[in-house]
């Protein structure tokens, strides 16, 4: 098994202007990321049944929430350890409240993308005062999965955020 971690970075993602960057750890070159941003759509069929489906996110006004996903794909023949996704909540947008998903990891969240702790750790100042970090006060996400990644399996990281 590989035991060594080392980042891989991934393209930003454009969305109407908005970024998203998501980085992986795990065996060099093994993971590849893949980020989707898609919007709900109500759909209503001929017989006037109105479903909601998801679509790529193509315009997005202020007010509209945003799912972002990110899929690690190990391209390697080996099991990749230690897989790890940070991502950022794109600029302009408000992270939503427990909207952060990852079978099998752990998610933390960052106010300066450096430190990653549990929601009840994350503080901040106001006038002189510490106070409990808001969900959209948090800048990053970080997703631990716990066992290891079989060649050709994929993780997937996903969270909400709203356009501001």
């Amino acid at each position: 098994m590989i035991k060594g971690t080392r980042n891989i970075l991934a393209a930003a993602l454009l969305v109407c202007g908005l970024a998203s960057q998501a980085q992986a750890q795990g065996e060099q070159g093994c993971i590849l990321l893949k980020s989707t941003a898609e919007v709900a759509k109500e759909v209503v069929d001929a017989k006037g049944v109105k479903t909601v489906t998801m679509v790529p996110a193509e315009k997005v006004v202020p007010g509209v929430e945003v799912t972002w996903t990110v899929s690690a794909n190990n391209v390697c023949k080996q099991p990749s350890e230690k897989v790890t996704i940070n991502n950022a909540v794109p600029v302009h947008m408000s992270y939503v409240g427990g909207s952060a998903f990852g079978a099998g990891s752990d998610i933390t969240f960052s106010l300066d993308g450096k430190t990653f702790a549990a929601p009840a750790q994350l503080t901040v100042k106001e006038n002189g005062v510490e106070r409990a970090a808001k969900p959209d006060e948090y800048k990053h996400i970080r997703w631990v999965f716990k066992g290891s990644l079989a060649p050709g399996a994929t993780a997937v990281a996903r969270f909400r955020a709203v356009l501001n």
